[in-house]
């Protein structure tokens, strides 16, 4: 009797755990993952570890918020990995939800990777995540390390013979402003057959190699020079963007000023090339007066700039 009574209760045991195997098995990798320690590998040398309003640096790898997934990706990427997983904390119970939001957000997830080193920005970014709160980050590099080392060694040639350790922060900025316009045009043919949907162009004009290397440049070549400049400045910047372009921006002496070296190099009909500083470190005011449309923004995406003009 005793032996039908123990097999009828395993029978029962098994029938309810097949049953809500899959219950069981998210309960299970939920709670591990509750108390499981995420690290992030250490940082490599292109990080940036700044802070900025939208995002932030973390340590917490398990998502507890919205605003906590955005500093999740941002601190991910600046950190230079190129693959890493996270996991929804179970108090966060819109977590799967926002996430799939979100990771189809190319403006904002764009707009992050505007605060990333460039070196350790994506082209591509790819997402999984599953039922148990597992999420996965892929990332491709927009720099491969033969175009780093290019530019590392370009920049640091000019530093080593430009840069003085009596010269302020905006007098370095200018230096290098005025070379990479000095050596370089902007990349006209391509930014038309871009917006004709035309461009298969294989030019590095799109990247920092583009006004360092080639003496060719489309606006994101540009700025991506220059936050790869100011970065070894350690100068809190990022680039601020809009459908149809991209410039930098910089914390000198703890205001938030434009800089965009597109514009301080203009075509012309005549084929003169010329250097201005128009748009050399210039408040939101003077840069909405200069360019309404052209220099459009979202200030939710960039909330430093929402107390100006």
């Amino acid at each position: 009797m005793k032996r039908i009574f123990k097999t009828f209760i395993f029978l029962i045991i098994f029938v309810l755990v097949f049953t809500y195997r899959e219950e069981i098995v998210k309960t299970v990798v939920k709670t591990y993952m509750q108390y499981e320690t995420i690290n992030l590998p250490d940082s490599n040398v292109y990080s940036d570890d700044f802070n900025f309003e939208l995002v932030k640096r973390t340590e917490d790898f398990h998502v507890k918020s919205y605003q906590h997934m955005l500093n999740i990706i941002y601190t991910v990427l600046d950190n230079g990995a190129n693959e890493f997983s996270f996991y929804c904390d179970s108090s966060y119970e819109n977590c799967l939800k926002d996430f799939e939001v979100l990771s189809q957000n190319q403006v904002l997830l764009s707009t992050i990777n505007n605060m990333v080193a460039p070196y350790n920005s994506y082209s591509k970014i790819y997402f999984k995540f599953n039922s148990y709160g597992q999420i996965t980050m892929n990332i491709d590099k927009l720099y491969s390390d033969d175009e780093i080392n290019l530019i590392e060694n370009k920049i640091n040639e000019f530093i080593s013979s430009n840069i003085k350790d009596d010269m302020n922060v905006t007098q370095k900025i200018k230096l290098f402003h005025d070379y990479l316009i000095n050596n370089s045009v902007y990349d006209k043919d391509r930014a038309q057959a871009i917006e004709n949907g035309t461009d298969i162009s294989i030019s590095s004009s799109h990247k920092a190699t583009g006004p360092l290397i080639d003496g060719i440049s489309l606006c994101s070549g540009y700025s991506d020079a220059m936050k790869i400049y100011l970065d070894k400045l350690k100068v809190s910047n990022y680039k601020v963007s809009n459908a149809n372009h991209i410039w930098n921006l910089v914390n000198v002496d703890n205001k938030w000023l434009h800089l965009d070296l597109t514009w301080d190099d203009p075509v012309t009909s005549t084929g003169q090339n010329l250097l201005l500083h128009k748009f050399f470190l210039i408040d939101t005011d003077t840069l909405l007066n200069l360019d309404p449309n052209g220099h459009s923004f979202n200030t939710d995406y960039y909330p430093e700039l929402k107390n100006q003009g």
